[in-house]
Formats: C-alpha cells, sequence, structure tokens
C-alpha cells in the first residue's frame, strides 16, 4: 500500500493511503459541522428580532404630523 503524510498536532506522519484519507474527511466534517451550527446560531439571532412584536410609538407620529400642519 501507499503512504502519505498527514500533520497531527504539528507533527508529520507516515500513515496508509486509506488512514490519510479517513483523518482528511474527519477533518472535512468537523469545519462542515463548525459552519452549519455558527449558520444556525446566527439564523436564531435574526429571526428572534424580527419575531419581537414591536408596538409603534403613536406620540411621536403625532407629534411629527402636528409639526407639517402649524394651522390646525
Amino acid at each position: 500500500m501507499s503512504k502519505e503524510v498527514v500533520t497531527d498536532h504539528g507533527q508529520d506522519v507516515v500513515v496508509r493511503e486509506d488512514t490519510a484519507k479517513e483523518f482528511r474527511w474527519n477533518k472535512f466534517i468537523g469545519i462542515v459541522f463548525a459552519g452549519f451550527i455558527l449558520i444556525l446560531i446566527a439564523g436564531i439571532l435574526f429571526f428572534s428580532g424580527a419575531l419581537v412584536t414591536v408596538k409603534p410609538n403613536m406620540n411621536s407620529s403625532n407629534s411629527a404630523n402636528q409639526s407639517t400642519n402649524p394651522g390646525r
């Protein structure tokens, strides 16, 4: 079998080809999983802010209308 070199904790290790492929695959899955979790957290934060009911301040809109029509 052919041998490949992988870096594990800063050290180069000579391993079989199938072991190297499994090592790289596990690193890839870890990175994809971490990205998925980050996107999930960002989505939860975004939608939690969007789902909060905000009551409009009626006094500020009335004062704005009064300032544009001073004759009434």
